[in-house]
């Protein structure tokens, strides 16, 4: 087992729709040049699922892997529950 500690980057951009994405040629208006460079060099997903559409509810379920109800995050302003790991706690 290696002693290293593992290298992760995670891009979220802020209530990013696709159709927001010039990558996918929806939208002729929008431009994310960017964004569009990932997405030719790396991964582009084709369908998204969110846990709910408020963004820190949404953001909180990300890091924890819980749902709202979980967490405790089920509004924007909220904090995570007492007690609630997320996902850094789970790297060496």
């Amino acid at each position: 087992m290696s002693n290293t500690r593992p290298n992760i980057l995670v891009l979220m951009t802020d209530q990013q729709r696709f159709d927001t994405v010039s990558a996918y040629g929806i939208n002729p208006i929008c431009r994310t040049p960017h964004i569009d460079n990932l997405a030719q060099r790396g991964v582009r997903f084709e369908n998204a699922f969110t846990p709910t559409a408020i963004c820190s509810p949404a953001r909180a379920s990300f890091y924890t892997g819980l749902y709202p109800h979980k967490h405790g995050v089920t509004a924007n302003g909220l904090t995570l529950r007492e007690g609630v790991r997320g996902i850094n706690h789970y790297f060496p």
